[in-house]
């Protein structure tokens, strides 16, 4: 069941839109079809007729075929599909592959008690749409059935950090070492760490695993998870050099991209950012380019930031609320409205609680000299006893702003 080591980090890659780990619905245009046949662009400015805005790829027989086979009730067919369309979604940030996924499922979508494998592509999917009631319902289920199912695990255990259940997190992630490995629980827990100094324990922890199973996928994509960790501890040497070996393998993983690039920010090195993206499509990737772009005095940055900006109203045109922490970045850093920010920020942190949902309110609440705001994360950071070397600076910036 435990389909590919790029699981755990499946919520983060839907978070591609301009952040979160993900615009699920795209902060972006949408696209249709005309009776022409021309593209038509809605929600931003309609391109000149001769501008490439998309490439549609070639077709797959044996894609076709399964389609149909699934539009049959072809259970089987339609999960085949429904993960390929998973899996291409990730790769690209494009979120339509997420809606055909749903729309393949459809026949058992609305079941109370789904197969299994619909119920856990159920999850994924709401999850992606931060819908984590949902999933978090789908996957108790689940597991009630199959407590060894280390896939649901995995992604209950991601659920559960990323609305603060801490303790779910971390039961599941025992259970997903005993499961799964050492690697897998390893990488699991270790969003979980920076607390109650747990922080070095668990880099050397991921760190000796990823040494055991060198040469292995799954060792690749915790290189990304041992440099969060190592950022969480302090150490950006560890951390850029950790990125930097995931992406020496996959050069294209939008997720360990955007964690680089942040880095990159951070270190004020934004040159090497606009290096480092290169010519983006995925809004995460967009945004930082932008600010990358403004910090440099590039004169690009106009136009890369205007196109943020329509696709940040069109988003609120359309009600999407689902990527609040990406919003209140771009109010933050390239519209440079404070209050803005922390409005975003505040509702961001009352549907997700991780590490950089912390921050970018604790540094809206700085820049807007409002410590109020910040109340939340600074009673969170005690609780919990949060210990993350970016939430502590970040903290001391909000309690010196008064």
């Amino acid at each position: 069941m435990f389909a590919s080591p790029t699981a755990e980090r499946g919520r983060k890659r839907w978070v591609f839109g301009l952040g979160a780990v993900g615009l699920a619905i795209a902060l972006t245009a949408v696209a249709t079809l005309a009776p022409s046949g021309r593209a038509v662009v809605t929600g931003a400015v309609v391109p000149p007729a001769d501008e490439v805005i998309a490439t549609v790829p070639k077709a797959d027989p044996a894609r076709r075929e399964a389609e149909v086979r699934a539009a049959a009730g072809d259970l089987a067919a339609a999960i085949a599909v429904a993960r390929a369309d998973i899996g291409l979604g990730r790769q690209t940030a494009d979120p339509r592959y997420l809606g055909h996924a749903q729309a393949v499922l459809a026949p058992w979508w609305n079941q109370a008690a789904p197969p299994d494998q619909v119920l856990i592509l159920r999850a994924t999917i709401r999850q992606a749409l931060h819908d984590f009631t949902g999933a978090r319902s789908d996957l108790d289920g689940l597991l009630a059935r199959r407590p060894d199912d280390g896939q649901a695990l995995l992604t209950r255990a991601v659920v559960a950090g990323v609305v603060g259940d801490r303790v779910t997190a971390r039961r599941d992630c025992d259970a997903v070492t005993r499961v799964l490995g050492e690697l897998y629980g390893a990488a699991c827990v270790a969003p979980l760490a920076a607390a109650h100094r747990q922080g070095p324990a668990a880099y050397h922890r991921l760190d000796q695993a990823i040494a055991q199973a060198r040469g292995t996928a799954a060792a690749s994509w915790a290189q990304t998870a041992l440099g969060e960790l190592a950022r969480a501890n302090g150490d950006d040497d560890a951390a850029e050099l950790a990125f930097r070996n995931a992406l020496a393998v996959d050069p294209a993983d939008l997720y360990t991209l955007a964690a680089l690039a942040d880095l990159l920010l951070d270190a004020g090195r934004p040159a090497e950012v606009v290096a480092l993206v290169g010519d983006p499509t995925a809004d995460n990737l967009i945004l930082r380019q932008a600010i990358a772009l403004t910090r440099t005095g590039a004169p690009t940055a106009t136009a890369t930031t205007a196109g943020i900006r329509a696709r940040v109203d069109a988003a609120i045109e359309r009600g999407d609320a689902l990527h609040l922490r990406e919003r209140a970045r771009f109010y933050l850093e390239l519209d440079h409205d404070p209050a803005a920010a922390v409005k975003a920020a505040r509702a961001n942190w009352d549907i997700q609680r991780e590490p950089a949902d912390a921050r970018i309110l604790l540094e809206a609440a700085a820049a807007a000299h409002d410590r109020a705001a910040a109340a939340p994360v600074l009673a969170w950071m005690d609780a919990e006893g949060i210990d993350d070397a970016i939430l502590v600076r970040a903290r001391r910036a909000v309690e010196g702003s008064r």
